[in-house]
């Protein structure tokens, strides 16, 4: 690249321009020489010190005052160096010649950190596109040992009642496995994909929790389907699981999920004790942060996520835009 740039720069003046004006390239070349030559030198000075030590520390006028005195003094020696080798003095020429090169200066100097913070942006776009696609990544490997320290506690309390419902249990959990293992390693799955692994989720709840616990899930697959991030939707839900079940009165959970076009709305209701002095565990809270800061990474501006309860029920709903 700077071959590619440099060569043209110093083939025009000795070989080009001296043919255009019916002249030897000998008896034209050595006072351009200079002018090219700091010019070349002063562009690697301003990208590799004055560009990092000034611009990118937001010195800005320092930066700008360095380049405008280097391309003034380079203005002024080269036609020094030019009106030398041609060996007379004419002060209109001399000011002229002043004049042309620091233009051509500043233009070769404006081009260059033009250049260097196009690439800048350019880095820094794909450090966080990087950085995002790790952050991403970490969330969702938090998603799966949540889930299934949730989903084993389940299954701890089906073998404990020696329940019959333990090896139906057992293949529901191996469905939900199957999709976290091959589907969710995908960074997009289709929604009715994911509404098949919450009813897979569902189904293993209402095995252990049997007619104790009254489950009602309502959700109705789109006709176009589309992609959505994986087990992005889960969280809510399994909150509702963890909360809603335990000293409370006929527990209750209402789960409903509508896909209008490609508008996302899942409403979770749970009872809920206020009074129930409940102990959070290390784990508490976990999913819900998870899930805030994934919607915030993907969905920035085009998802909704309210939680709220009226003293008896608590009720969380989550609204999301697809598409911008």
């Amino acid at each position: 690249m700077h071959t590619i740039l440099w060569v043209p720069s110093i083939l025009v003046p000795l070989v080009l321009m001296p043919l255009k004006d019916g002249l030897k390239p000998d008896t034209y070349s050595f006072g351009k020489i200079p002018f090219t030559l700091m010019q070349i030198g002063v562009f690697y000075i301003m990208i590799y010190y004055l560009y990092p030590k000034f611009f990118l520390k937001r010195r800005i006028k320092t930066y700008l005052l360095t380049i405008i005195a280097l391309c003034l003094f380079i203005a002024i020696f080269s036609a020094y160096i030019h009106t030398w080798i041609d060996g007379k003095f004419e002060y209109p020429n001399f000011i002229a010649g002043i004049s042309v090169k620091f233009l051509i200066s500043i233009a070769v100097m404006a081009t260059g950190t033009a250049f260097l913070l196009i690439t800048y942006v350019i880095q820094e776009q794909r450090l966080q596109s990087e950085n995002l696609r790790t952050e991403l990544g970490f969330l969702r490997s938090q998603v799966s040992p949540h889930f299934m320290f949730n989903t084993l506690n389940s299954l701890v309390s089906l073998a404990r009642k020696k329940s019959d419902k333990l090896e139906p249990a057992l293949l529901e959990l191996s469905n939900l496995l199957h999709y976290m293992l091959y589907e969710s390693d995908e960074e997009k799955v289709s929604i009715s994909k994911e509404i098949d692994y919450i009813q897979s989720y569902i189904d293993l709840q209402t095995l252990r929790f049997g007619h104790h616990v009254r489950i009602s899930f309502e959700a109705v697959k789109p006709q176009d389907d589309f992609n959505i991030e994986p087990m992005l939707l889960i969280p809510l839900i399994e909150n509702a699981f963890k909360h809603g079940i335990g000293m409370i009165e006929d527990p209750e959970i209402i789960v409903q999920l509508k896909v209008i076009e490609d508008e996302v709305l899942l409403m979770v209701q749970n009872k809920f004790n206020r009074g129930s002095g409940e102990t959070k565990d290390k784990t508490s809270g976990i999913g819900l942060t998870n899930l805030d800061r994934r919607l915030k990474l993907l969905y920035p501006n085009r998802h909704v996520l309210q939680m709220a309860s009226n003293g008896t029920y608590y009720n969380a709903s989550l609204k999301i835009q697809m598409h911008a």
